[in-house]
């Protein structure tokens, strides 16, 4: 029981730390505007600010994200993950 207590409070205190280096890093690259606008998008599409979220904080973390995004940049950004992806069809034809 002890023991099961104990992982609980290491996975709340890893899943704190997590949470407070993604802040950190939004903070760091996002302007103001721009994470107040991803903090709306949270509210209408979680996944959507989640994965954008995610790919600006990976960009981050491998160095990839050299200046600060602003609003327009990540509207930009938005634009371009929510376009609708085009299907492939293959078309078989019999001869």
């Amino acid at each position: 029981m002890e023991y099961q207590n104990k992982t609980n409070l290491d996975e709340l205190e890893q899943r704190r730390k997590m949470e407070q280096l993604k802040q950190e890093i939004l903070v760091k690259f996002l302007t103001k505007e721009a994470r107040e606008r991803l903090g709306n998008l949270r509210y209408v599409h979680p996944e959507l600010a989640e994965e954008v979220e995610n790919m600006l904080i990976q960009s981050a973390l491998a160095g990839r994200l050299k200046l600060v995004i602003d609003d327009q940049k990540l509207k930009e950004l938005l634009q371009t993950i929510s376009q609708p992806k085009k299907e492939q069809k293959i078309r078989f034809e019999n001869k």
